[in-house]
């Protein structure tokens, strides 16, 4: 997706916002229930009619995606793994559905990356979701936005990016050390962003350097984060270094769901217009699976499908002024710092999203056990000699460039699971680290 198509759906979906999601944040639950039923259907009458692998489940298990009650039909539809949606990809997508959509990778919480494509209107609600969170934490357009997530410069580019149409300004999170947040700092504060957005390990790194340093950013109004399990001390940090609170946002690049926290900070909200979540018991005490169905996505529509990360908390209600419901907090990924050889840290979230969009790469494994070092593991699809020497020297150029750090990629290993046979992309075992 280019600049300009990104800007005009970004607009459309702060349109969206403006005509539907202003008010429907506030919709009664039998006004729920008959928008989800209403998009549901025509979901479910698409994928019956385009989708090769519903076509087949739905007769399989007497799915009528003609039904006047979408909902009760949904329940007969069996839950869907990603292991599934990657081994039959082509029978999840509708024909041409690379030039007719949104591509997205998954940034790779397993270590085996997977292609998503959303519909154009499903990434039109997103902006308007998007919109519609940031509107609650005070932001108004083109506000200063400082990001510290989804820029890693290869060598010899600035290590901060700004985006002049949005008035946002990028910074590296592979430079966190005091050196390179000196110069953000100096830069920050003749700017003056009204909101922090980023990774929480990387947010966390900022006000941390603020509290030790002793400087400040009177002009914040608030931070956005996502993409990780936020650490308990972030919002402390937050709160001391810059007076400002936190609001997380949980969504995946599968396009299945969404959650939002609100000003009350009680709880994430899910937000109903996106897709429809369900709450699977799992063998721990009010911990739940979280299954989703996409309700906009006609391009590669994932219906119950398992997320991979779990709700802590049931359904409950908030006393803010949405009728959503709300769940206590998400368990998904909560990795460790990366460490540079001068001991500065930084988040390994861009390196997941580097792998995902490397079709050859099957699976991946990082392992840090020095200071300013990384072996990386990688299984490729059909490998050959030739064609592990054309990746692995690809990825370790690469990385050597936007990470700084010295790369390792061998070629005879073995993946490394834990005691249980649980796999984890990211294994810190640097000694001394702190």
């Amino acid at each position: 997706m280019n600049k300009f198509q990104d800007s005009l759906l970004t607009l459309r979906g702060i349109f969206k916002y403006s005509t539907f999601l202003k008010r429907s944040q506030s919709f009664s639950s039998d006004e729920i229930a008959a928008n989800q039923s209403k998009w549901l259907s025509k979901l479910l009458i698409h994928a019956h009619k385009n989708i090769p692998w519903y076509s087949k489940l739905f007769r399989e298990h007497g799915v009528d995606s003609y039904s006047s009650d979408p909902l009760q039909e949904l329940k007969k539809i069996p839950i869907l793994t990603k292991e599934q949606v990657r081994e039959y990809h082509s029978d999840f997508c509708i024909p041409g559905a690379a030039k007719k959509s949104v591509k997205f990778a998954t940034s790779g919480t397993t270590g085996e990356p997977l292609t998503a494509y959303t519909s154009f209107n499903q990434w039109i609600m997103e902006q308007g979701i998007i919109w519609r969170h940031w509107k609650s934490a005070g932001y108004s357009f083109r506000d200063r936005i400082a990001i510290f997530r989804s820029y890693s410069p290869m060598k010899g580019e600035p290590l901060l990016k700004l985006d002049r149409l949005r008035n946002w300004t990028y910074f590296s999170v592979f430079d966190m050390g005091d050196d390179a947040i000196n110069d953000y700092v100096e830069y920050l504060q003749k700017w003056k962003p009204k909101f922090l957005r980023g990774y929480p390990s990387a947010l966390n790194l900022i006000a941390e350097h603020a509290i030790q340093n002793g400087w400040n950013l009177p002009s914040l109004k608030g931070a956005f984060s996502a993409s990780e399990v936020v650490p308990e001390t972030l919002r402390k940090n937050l709160q001391e270094a810059f007076g400002i609170e936190l609001f997380d946002h949980y969504g995946q690049a599968e396009i299945t769901c969404m959650f939002h926290e609100c000003e009350n900070h009680s709880g994430m909200h899910v937000n109903w217009e996106y897709g429809i979540v369900e709450l699977i018991e799992t063998t721990e005490k009010n911990v739940f699976k979280i299954i989703a169905t996409n309700l906009h996505n006609l391009s590669m529509p994932l219906i119950r499908y398992d997320t991979g990360d779990l709700a802590v908390g049931s359904w409950e209600s908030c006393n803010c002024i949405r009728s959503s419901q709300k769940i206590k907090s998400i368990r998904g990924r909560q990795d460790d710092y990366l460490y540079m050889s001068d001991k500065s840290r930084a988040s390994p979230v861009n390196l997941y999203t580097y792998f995902s969009k490397i079709n050859e790469i099957q699976q991946f494994q990082l392992i840090q056990e020095k200071f300013g070092e990384l072996t990386v593991l990688l299984r490729l699809n059909g490998s050959t000699d030739q064609k592990w020497s054309d990746i692995s020297s690809k990825v370790i150029i690469d990385l050597e460039s936007k990470t700084h750090l010295s790369i390792y990629c061998p070629r005879n290993f073995n993946f490394i699971q834990s005691s249980e046979g649980k796999f984890q992309t990211f294994i810190q075992r640097v000694k001394n680290a702190d």
